[in-house]
């Protein structure tokens, strides 16, 4: 897996007032926490953040070359974790937790699905219905596929395919329950019964957001 550099300065203040500063300026707020030290705050070009997510998605390793921590810079390795954005435009990133991570350790990521092939069931008149995206896994840094292919060229009328039955890459595991269905194919009439039972459910209430790094 490529690994990017992403230059970072150590924030000091970290008031609600300098973030929004730091926002203006077309910069980030961050932190990095993990392997038992301590976690700072940072400051990343939000520019290089999405030219990042754009073309390597957040599955990558990050090297943050970190201005300000000490005589010269420090370089920590690290993951994306959660990249908080704004609630009415997804596309301003508001907050990036890093976390540090060994190349000889196992992690834990989220991979997408890519599905491939031609369903007979769907050739036959049936409704596919795909019910994950991403497949969640465990392997080393280095090792995170791009994707994990689900091939349907086998799936008939009625049936589904599970979790536990995708091909990993050696040395990965399954994180996500094998028994998970991942897509099937319903036939017309079932589809036509799920679909009206769902808009019979009646829609749950949901909950006002917590306090975000966006409000604070």
């Amino acid at each position: 897996m490529e690994r990017i550099t992403l230059p970072a300065e150590l924030r000091r203040n970290t008031s609600k007032s300098e973030r929004k500063q730091l926002r203006k300026q077309g910069r980030v707020p961050a932190v990095i926490y993990g392997r038992g030290k301590d976690t700072l705050s940072l400051a990343v070009e939000e520019r290089k953040v999405q030219q990042i997510l754009s073309s390597q998605g957040s599955n990558v390793l990050v090297d943050l070359k970190i201005q300000g921590a000490g005589k010269g810079s420090q370089t920590e390795t690290v993951m994306f974790k959660e990249i908080q954005r704004q609630l009415l435009s997804q596309d301003r990133i508001m907050h990036i937790d890093f976390i540090r991570i060994s190349l000889t350790e196992k992690v834990e990521v989220e991979v997408p699905l890519l599905f491939t092939g031609d369903s007979p069931g769907v050739k036959e008149g049936g409704v596919l219905q795909i019910l994950l995206r991403e497949l969640s896994i465990r392997c080393l840094p280095t090792e995170i596929p791009e994707h994990v292919e689900v091939d349907l060229s086998s799936l008939e009328m009625g049936g589904s395919i599970e979790a536990g039955s995708l091909s990993l890459p050696p040395g990965a595991e399954l994180v996500t329950a094998p028994e998970e269905p991942v897509v099937q194919v319903l036939a017309p009439s079932a589809a036509e019964e799920e679909a009206v039972e769902e808009k019979a459910e009646p829609e749950e209430a949901e909950e006002g957001p917590g306090e975000t790094e966006e409000e604070s």
